[in-house]
């Protein structure tokens, strides 16, 4: 934005990216970083910035973000612990708002080569989590019945919800974020996922 002439507090930014992160993530499942940053510069007058502008700014911040934040510690052995038991494992994302953008994202993880299938909600089917959906075409592409899948996420709103609504088994995997979705069990890690699995 400096570079635009506009020059506003770092902490007024932040304070309002978070309401509008509570509004679009936590209440609408809007995921599009184009649409939240429209918002944010309709609030502060800003609206006639182009659009070439806004969609560099979001292809930065995914750039960004990947670079920072890297794949929990014990990601990668629980899943090869899974894969040695026989599970067999796929995954369902929802789409960062940007077509094509997550599943690069995915593709660049060293757990990729364990999972036989992705869903990307949003991009393979038309509604993201909780929609049932995303959940029932992981189980086809596995050759599964919903009943036969344990899903394992990190949202009780969009993960657990969305599992649970298509008969899945479900692991809330409980770290941080808003309660509720009735699990069926809670763990702590994903270490705590394998251990509840394989026994």
């Amino acid at each position: 934005m400096r570079k635009e002439g506009y020059h506003y507090a770092e902490g007024n930014l932040l304070r309002r990216l978070r309401l509008i992160d509570l509004e679009m993530h936590g209440r609408k499942f809007l995921y599009n970083r184009d649409v939240w940053w429209e918002t944010l510069l309709k609030q502060l007058g800003l609206s006639m910035l182009k659009a070439s502008w806004i969609h560099g700014t979001t292809l930065r911040y995914w750039k960004t973000y990947a670079g920072a934040s890297p794949i929990f510690s014990d990601t990668m052995s629980t899943i090869q612990r899974l894969k040695k038991a026989g599970f067999r494992l796929g995954m369902v994302s929802d789409s960062d708002g940007t077509p094509g953008m997550k599943m690069k994202r995915i593709r660049r993880q060293p757990f990729r080569k364990f999972l036989e299938t992705i869903v990307v909600a949003g991009e393979d089917t038309r509604n993201v989590k909780p929609s049932r959906r995303p959940f029932t075409l992981v189980a086809e592409q596995l050759g599964l019945q919903p009943r036969d899948c344990v899903y394992i996420g990190d949202n009780p709103n969009t993960d657990i919800q969305g599992a649970k609504g298509v008969g899945m088994m479900t692991i809330l995997v409980k770290r941080r974020g808003p309660k509720g979705g009735h699990p069926d069990y809670l763990a702590r890690s994903l270490s705590d996922v394998a251990r509840l699995l394989i026994r």
